[in-house]
Parts: structure tokens; sequence; C-alpha cells
């Protein structure tokens, strides 16, 4: 009863801090005129400064291919990003921003960074650690109870 307890514990706190994340990035990309997961996407790939692959962008979000390559076909109807295939493996598709989009929405990322940067200089040395290990912990236990 008690390991159910501290598993209920932790999906608990892990609610709270993704709704409080949700609700910085919904408001930051409020004013992209982008959704949360559009934003995400948008992020993830100016951050990354090269094109990546639909597969790893959707394990990136924790998103299915299917759900990502709907994001994407948005996305890409208002120009905000590319697809291209492999010239190897035409089967491999690869995402990438426009350069117009990394121009124009640098600020709005760099201000969500700042963000979080800000939440986290609350936490000392020590209780940053804590809180890399314990997630790094959660992620390994996760992966275990996959395979």
């Amino acid at each position: 009863m008690e390991e159910i307890s501290k598993g209920i514990r932790i999906i608990k706190i892990l609610k709270k801090v993704m709704g409080t994340i949700k609700q910085s990035m919904r408001h930051e990309c409020h004013g992209m005129q982008l959704t949360g997961p559009q934003g995400m996407l948008i992020g993830i790939l100016s951050h990354n400064k090269e094109k990546m692959k639909v597969s790893d962008l959707s394990e990136n979000l924790g998103l299915s291919n299917s759900t990502v390559s709907g994001i994407i076909d948005r996305l890409e109807k208002q120009g905000l990003v590319e697809r291209t295939r492999s010239k190897d493996d035409r089967r491999v598709v690869y995402v990438s921003v426009t350069d117009e989009v990394r121009k124009k929405h640098k600020q709005h990322f760099n201000e969500i960074e700042k963000r979080f940067e800000d939440i986290m200089s609350k936490g000392t040395p020590e209780e940053i650690d804590k809180i890399l290990e314990g997630l790094y912990t959660l992620e390994k236990v996760i992966d275990r109870q996959r395979k």
C-alpha cells in the first residue's frame, strides 16, 4: 500500500510541475500565435539548430509520430517549418524551422528559457543536483518498465 501511495505522490508532483511548465509555455506561445505543442516543437528545432527527423522530434516531445506529423502539417502550412526527405532513405523525413522563424521567434524562446532559469535559480546547487538525480532515476525505472 505504501508503494502505491508513493507512486501517486510522484504523479501528483509531476502533474503540478508540468502544469507550471505548460502555463508558462502557453503564455509565451500565445504571443507567437502558436499552440503549446507547436511552440515546443519550434523551440526544439530552433534550439537544435539543425534539421531533425520526425521520429526524434516525437521522442523529444513524448508524442506519437502521427501526432507530431499533424503538428508539422499545420506549421508547414503557416510557412514556419520545412520538410525535406533524406537522399539516402526516402522514408526518412527531416524537419527544420525556416530562417524567418529562427530570427522572429528567437526572442520568445530566449524568454521561455530565462523563465525556467529564474525558477531553477531559486534552488541551491545541491537541490538542483538532487532534482536531476531523482529525474534520471525515474527515467531509468520507467525505461525498465518499457522493456
